[in-house]
């Protein structure tokens, strides 16, 4: 120690730096294990675990963005019996749960696969090896936008989406059985978060897609307040759970709420008011021949109130959102960084896509 002292302030640095990354690269280092690495959110996250964890992504296509950190991608369907043997050949210290389709073009018997029977695999998994600690991404979906809900939601309202959008019961099943689970392995810290509407460049689910629009098609007499919470401060959702290793069921919120027709201008958008009950038979047929992202009954979400009480996990894990809604919506039509030449050239990273993954998160 008295030596480095010693030296130059820029030779101090560049030793500190040198003994990090050979204590990062130690034999002993904890393994992190992230399924549906190829999605926007997983990318941000991988690059924000710190350099203590060895980070392992697994998924079906490697991943599309650049990640700002070394991981080792695996390139693994989640499905197939491959899994089971990772687990066997593998430790891992955590494992946080991404992989999941959201994509509400794709059958239900796909989606119903890949949300609830693979996750049912991957949690066997988990308690066969006792892994310490894992990490569940649900959604505030899963509660239901309905007129009779109260003014916030906390984690004990009961499940209702499937009442009026049966589509959606793969979430609702996948929500319902990893509560289950948790409650069952004991051994196992885990953490169930369900979060508001996720937005931002490199994410894309219903409300993202929706806000891009140019002409937004708002519900006429209807406007109620919704929630989102940037693809940033979601990231750091995750990272407080991983690092303080609390286990239950959190809702997750941004800095507050805000009209649905407001969210339309920051987002950059114009809204343009139709008469609901006219317009869904012609938003049913251009969802039939593919002209609409979304079908007509999630249209729920823009008409009836959803939003969650997060208090509980404000309080927990000290969190606390650091971007504004402004910047939330702000940031939607923003394009992702282009990969670099070397990023290009890394086997990892050496694929762009002309459109974000909407099977995995």
């Amino acid at each position: 120690m008295t030596l480095l002292l010693s030296l130059p302030k820029w030779a101090r640095n560049l030793a500190t730096h040198a003994m990090a990354s050979k204590n990062a690269s130690a034999p002993n280092r904890k393994r992190l294990l992230i399924t549906g690495i190829a999605g926007g959110l997983a990318t941000q996250l991988a690059s924000s675990i710190p350099l203590e964890w060895e980070v392992i992504g697994i998924g079906r296509r490697p991943p599309q963005l650049p990640i700002r950190r070394d991981i080792t991608y695996r390139q693994l369907d989640i499905r197939k019996k491959a899994l089971e043997n990772l687990f066997r050949n593998e430790r891992f210290d955590a494992v946080i749960h991404l992989a999941v389709a959201n994509d509400v073009r794709l059958p239900m018997t796909v989606r119903h696969t890949v949300n609830v029977i693979a996750t049912m695999r991957l949690l066997a998994c988990c308690e066969r090896q006792g892994v310490p600690q894992v990490i569940l991404l649900s959604s505030a979906d899963v509660y239901g936008a309905d007129p009779t809900n109260p003014t916030f939601l906390t984690e004990d309202y009961p499940l209702k989406a499937i009442q009026r959008y049966a589509d959606i019961g793969d979430k609702v099943e996948f929500d319902t059985y990893c509560r289950s689970w948790m409650y069952q392995v004991r051994d196992t810290t885990t953490t169930l978060l369900r979060p508001c509407h996720i937005v931002g460049p490199h994410v894309q689910n219903f409300l993202t897609t929706y806000l891009r629009f140019g002409l937004v098609p708002v519900p006429l007499g209807y406007d109620p307040m919704i929630q989102v919470i940037d693809e940033r401060d979601m990231v750091r959702a995750l990272l407080l759970v991983l690092e303080q290793k609390r286990g239950g069921v959190y809702n997750v919120t941004g800095p507050g709420e805000i009209p649905l027709s407001v969210a339309v201008r920051e987002a950059g958008g114009i809204a343009v008011p139709v008469i609901y009950q006219m317009a869904a038979p012609l938003m049913k047929l251009g969802w039939a021949i593919g002209l609409l992202p979304f079908p007509t009954p999630q249209y729920d979400f823009l008409m009836f109130p959803c939003i969650i009480d997060g208090s509980r996990f404000r309080e927990t894990f000290g969190f606390r959102p650091r971007f504004s809604l402004h910047k939330a919506l702000r940031s939607i039509r923003r394009r992702p960084a282009p990969l670099t030449e070397a990023e290009e050239a890394t086997p990892v990273r050496r694929r762009r896509q002309a459109r974000l993954p909407l099977t995995e998160s």
